[in-house]
């Protein structure tokens, strides 16, 4: 739980302009397992109907968190308690690490934006993605907070 800043010290506005979902939605990625912004954002999406989509969940998580997910419905509640729930456009590299990205999950996000300047977005949660050549793929391998890469099961 995060408490809210007061109105004098929220930063400006100048570091976001406001998009319209049609300006957003043109923003998105075309599905590829070589984007990870794309498989974070299909991950999200399945969650939404986890008994319907469990085929999908499972090809876009490592094989070795499959036991963690079960039947990925405590993961989709989850997703679906976040109030206002957005999406980063950017998966972020690792440190040293470049076969492992965060993808941010925001809540409170009422109109979608782009961000001008940098800037902390405070996430939600974040989902950590390795990349695994053996399926050419990048994976989603957990939720929440992110993972040190040496906590990934990684390709040597």
């Amino acid at each position: 739980m995060c408490a809210q800043l007061p109105p004098d010290d929220l930063p400006p506005d100048q570091w976001r302009r406001f998009t319209s979902d049609a300006e957003a939605q043109t923003a998105l990625p075309q599905p590829s397992p070589d984007n990870p912004v794309s498989v974070s954002l299909m991950f999200c999406e399945a969650l939404e109907q986890p008994a319907q989509f469990l085929t999908a969940l499972r090809a876009l998580t490592t094989p070795e968190s499959h036991d963690a997910w079960g039947d990925f419905e405590a993961t989709g509640a989850f997703l679906r308690s976040i109030p206002d729930r957005g999406y980063g456009s950017v998966a972020n590299p690792a440190h040293d690490a470049p076969d492992v990205c965060y993808f941010k999950i925001l809540g409170g996000v009422v109109q979608s934006y782009e961000v001008l300047d940098d800037q902390v977005v405070e996430a939600a949660a974040i989902l950590t993605l390795v990349w695994r050549p053996e399926y050419g793929s990048w994976l989603v391998h957990s939720i929440g907070i992110p993972l040190r890469p040496d906590d990934v099961p990684r390709t040597a």
